[in-house]
């Protein structure tokens, strides 16, 4: 998935004067109870409804509300959720999921006097038809189409206005057993079914609300819907009925706010408002994080919990030259030269100054924490000479001769910070850069319609499998209708991708093509590597059991607050 970063940066005198509001309002502190959790989500909240669950803000609450049948562990790793264990068959094309017994929906009004009831593997049917009813208008179309057996017939049918009684690809032979068909077998399809799409809701929930059952939420998780406010607060209580009393924390509230002024946001976490905050206020990060990213000052005393995300930062290039953009680039046809803008920059210097810390140097398309990744990979390191040389043999001596490269990007400030640092340092190289700035729809637009030659963005993935990466680069997959935005084409890399593919691949066998995949993607540089941003939470003093899963999310249940 595609999205455009919101921290920003900027300086000193700014970070002294909200410090001075900070003390100011310092007295009106609220009581911080050791049994509520509390958060904001500045983005705000449109929907607790699963079908329409695309949002970070919609994750971060419905994974305390909601279950599926598996969920990514800390890790990243499947791990068993509703589904207590699982058996692929018929060479991945079939997975059967086998139930944990008494599992209960949440107490709620739809239910006869109001004491939820059992889960079944009936309700699993129903939530992920839902997701292929055009009447749902679900975003998750996309995971079961063309993937499920009869899926689109489904779908199809009832946009016809026919009536179809379900997908065949769904089947519940008994209560505890729900079996998932597919029309071909797809490696990362049980890695999908642990997003917020794939959560298990009552029928009767959903019929009961109707077109409200957005705001409405009944599902089997840790923490009960017990109000909300859009825009203004939200409030959930424990389930006294969660089936995984195990890993149960202290937290019986959440209080969430939707403060949508980072600065805002910030100020109320150092006045001891907030338990947890993760997006640090324009000014403050200079302040906050030192040059290797350690906390520093005043700020030591929370706890910082930092890890690599999901997420490929990258300037990417059109090769496609039978679009008018690339038809003038020297970049669409020159390999060398591509190569020598990867080895003019130095990402180290970047992290350091402009990024205090909070991410780690690209070694190619797949991010930390992703099977194929490479630690040990040196593809453009910082080498002046090396891009000289590189520059010299694309015909390009010194940069003599080659015409200024334009980057588009959007409005974001920390963007235009990064894409200043690479301008000055591809100078140092004789290669002239000139930077573009626009509003971020307009701009990803532009670069799905193969309308510029060279642009930045970020892949974050959706889902915790190589592959969502690498179909980046897989031929079928040309935008607008697929994401390969730069129109790399490689016979080998379609040959690997595709074998990968099968889910009956051995891991080790899978794990070395993902990353000869990615060796393939980093010679032909259709991208100019930059960084892996980090996931980045600060929490108040005495927040213990805390974890985050790769994607950035985290489950409140287990947390103990003192």
């Amino acid at each position: 998935m595609i999205r455009e970063k919101k921290k920003v940066f900027a300086g000193r005198n700014v970070v002294i004067v909200f410090a001075a509001i900070v003390s100011i309002i310092g007295c009106g502190k609220k009581e911080n109870r050791t049994d509520v959790f509390r958060l904001n989500i500045a983005s705000g909240l449109n929907s607790l409804d699963p079908a329409q669950m695309g949002s970070i803000a919609a994750h971060e609450i419905g994974m305390q509300i909601y279950d599926g049948l598996v969920k990514l562990d800390e890790r990243g790793n499947i791990a068993p959720a509703l589904a207590k264990r699982w058996e692929i068959e018929d060479s991945g094309k079939t997975l059967r999921f086998f139930l944990r017994s008494g599992v209960k929906f949440q107490s709620n009004d739809c239910f006869p006097g109001d004491t939820g009831r059992i889960v079944t593997a009936g309700d699993c049917k129903y939530s992920f038809e839902r997701i292929c009813d055009p009447r749902t208008k679900s975003t998750g179309w996309w995971l079961f189409h063309s993937t499920v057996v009869g899926a689109d017939d489904f779908h199809d049918a009832i946009e016809r206005g026919e009536t179809k009684t379900g997908v065949r690809g769904f089947e519940a032979p008994d209560d505890t057993t729900f079996v998932v068909r597919l029309t071909r077998s797809f490696a990362p399809f049980l890695s999908m079914l642990a997003m917020p799409y794939c959560y298990v809701v009552p029928h009767e929930a959903v019929e009961k609300y109707s077109e409200n059952f957005f705001q409405h939420p009944v599902g089997t998780g840790a923490f009960v819907l017990d109000h909300w406010t859009p825009d203004v607060e939200l409030v959930l209580k424990r389930n006294p009925f969660y089936w995984d009393t195990a890993s149960q924390g202290n937290i019986e509230t959440i209080n969430v706010s939707f403060v949508n002024d980072t600065k805002t946001e910030f100020l109320e976490f150092t006045n001891g408002e907030l338990d947890e905050v993760s997006a640090i206020a324009q000014g403050f990060e200079n302040a906050v994080f030192d040059e290797s990213g350690n906390l520093q000052g005043d700020y030591k005393k929370y706890t910082s919990l930092s890890l690599p995300a999901l997420t490929s930062e990258y300037y990417g290039i059109l090769l496609d030259t039978t679009e008018d953009a690339a038809k003038s680039s020297p970049l669409a046809t020159n390999v060398k030269l591509r190569q020598a803008l990867n080895y003019a920059i130095d990402r180290d210097a970047i992290i350091r100054y402009v990024l205090r810390g909070q991410a780690v140097a690209a070694k190619g398309v797949l991010p930390p924490g992703v099977r194929g990744y490479d630690s040990s990979r040196s593809a453009y390191t910082y080498d002046p000479a090396k891009a000289k040389e590189l520059l010299a043999e694309a015909g390009f001596p010194d940069g003599k001769g080659l015409p200024p490269l334009t980057l588009e990007l959007g409005p974001s400030e920390q963007t235009a910070s990064v894409a200043e640092a690479v301008q000055q340092q591809l100078k140092q190289a004789g290669i002239q850069l000139e930077l573009r700035q626009v509003d971020f729809p307009q701009h990803l637009a532009m670069v799905r319609e193969g309308k510029v030659p060279l642009w930045r963005t970020q892949w974050v993935a959706d889902y915790c499998d190589a592959e969502n990466f690498l179909a980046l680069f897989y031929s079928k997959n040309f935008s607008p209708a697929g994401p390969n935005t730069t129109h790399f084409t490689s016979a080998a890399f379609d040959a690997l991708y595709e074998e990968c593919l099968n889910a009956s691949l051995p891991d080790a066998q899978r794990t070395l093509a993902y990353s000869t995949m990615d060796s393939l993607v980093v010679a032909s540089a259709p991208w100019i590597f930059l960084y892996y941003p980090k996931t980045v939470r600060l929490l108040q003093p005495g927040i213990g059991r805390f974890t985050v899963d790769p994607l950035g999310y985290f489950p409140i249940a287990g947390i103990v607050k003192r």
